[in-house]
């Protein structure tokens, strides 16, 4: 293998697949118009190999007489000569003995389609590869854990508009659901000094002021917490507001105890962690959810770059599993827009008024009209009493 190519799974045939199809290009022009919709120049690995795509399509542009169904040997030839002295221009270290090997390259110019594909599977799999390493470097692009995750934001949105371009190139099919498994274990993320400092800032300040704790469970879950104990001692506060008991660290002590902390702390640490303080509760809250996105973020770039190190993975596979490793991240991001912003809006009803409903009603009953006037009335027959 070429050492440009080592430490990237796949790209060894991707390779292959861009010298193959410019080998059928240059001995079949006409196969061109069975990529030219979809294929593009950027996607291609090699920077030589997209030098002579582009000079392809450049000729192509301008009608070269070589792509009709039947041509001539001496405009093949001048196809191939032109080809490459437009792409020598790009890659000035292109040479025509390069064209001339490709074409030899080539075992089947009739499979330029099924090339191409490869072709753009490599790029899907690059693209993606990039995307994650953005994505995983954003959280360490600021000490601030605020400016970190406004930057996470832009790299996740960056990541889900590549992923809805890849989607439209890539319909789904039956076999795009990944295979089934545990995933890989994730590294364990090092200790932080300072988003420890921060959870037990905020339950000091949740616990001397109880009452922010109703807007406070709307958006941040035990989850959120990176120390076991915070995370227990958390659930205790909710526990507590929830059944509308007083909270203080007595009451979060004796919650505790009955959870089961206490055997796995002891009780002057939870009295420690509830101090009473001044500190003000949502803005510790909206902190520990910035942490949370930083250590998403990081889990679910970790997972999209192991399914990208899966050579074995198609590319509608591998855009699934991205998408997968993206929910979590959202979901923290929704809750982190609602400490910020506030719960979203209601959805607005329509103001025209309801559609009446057609009653369909019998039609009116009208008296029979009297031929012998409104006054009379026809005789009775005799009984037979009368009669005699």
């Amino acid at each position: 293998m070429s050492p440009q190519l080592e430490g990237l799974p796949g790209m060894e045939a991707t390779v292959l697949a861009e010298q193959a199809l410019l080998g059928a290009l240059l001995l079949r022009p006409r196969h061109l118009t069975s990529t030219v919709n979809w294929l593009e120049t950027e996607h291609f690995y090699l920077p030589h190999h997209a030098a002579l795509h582009a000079a392809m399509r450049q000729l192509a542009d301008d009608g070269h007489p070589a792509l009709a169904d039947e041509c001539s040997s001496d405009q093949g030839l001048d196809w191939l000569n032109r080809t490459t002295a437009l792409a020598t221009e790009q890659a000035p270290g292109l040479t025509p003995s390069h064209a001339h090997t490709l074409v030899n390259f080539c075992p089947q110019p009739d499979h330029a389609a099924a090339y191409g594909r490869m072709i753009l599977a490599g790029h899907t799999r690059r693209i993606i590869a990039e995307h994650a390493q953005r994505l995983a470097d954003s959280t360490r692009s600021a000490k601030d854990p605020t400016l970190q995750a406004e930057a996470v934001s832009a790299q996740a949105n960056a990541l889900t508009t590549a992923l809805d371009d890849l989607s439209r190139r890539w319909r789904a099919h039956s076999g795009a659901t990944p295979r089934g498994g545990s995933p890989p274990p994730l590294r364990e993320l090092p200790p932080n000094d300072q988003r420890h400092a921060d959870e037990q800032a905020f339950l000091s300040a949740v616990t001397t002021r109880p009452n922010e704790l109703g807007d406070i469970r709307s958006y941040l879950s035990p989850e959120d917490f990176a120390d076991p104990l915070h995370q227990q001692l958390y659930r205790c506060l909710t526990a507590l507001h929830h059944r509308g008991e007083p909270i203080d660290p007595i009451t979060v002590l004796w919650e505790a105890q009955h959870r089961g902390v206490l055997a796995s702390t002891t009780p002057e640490t939870v009295l420690t962690t509830c101090a009473r303080s001044g500190n003000d509760p949502d803005y510790w809250a909206t902190r520990i959810l910035d942490h949370a996105l930083l250590s998403t973020t990081a889990a679910s770039a970790e997972l999209i770059k192991l399914a990208v190190d899966d050579p074995t993975m198609t590319p509608q596979q591998l855009i699934t599993v991205c998408r997968r490793a993206l929910r979590d991240l959202t979901a923290v991001r929704l809750r982190r827009h609602h400490a910020h912003h506030g719960p979203p809006a209601p959805p607005v009803r329509s103001s025209r008024p309801p559609t009446q409903r057609s009653v369909t009603r019998p039609p009116p009953r009208i008296a029979p009209v009297n031929p012998f006037g409104p006054g009379y009335s026809a005789p009775r027959a005799p009984t037979s009493s009368s009669s005699r």
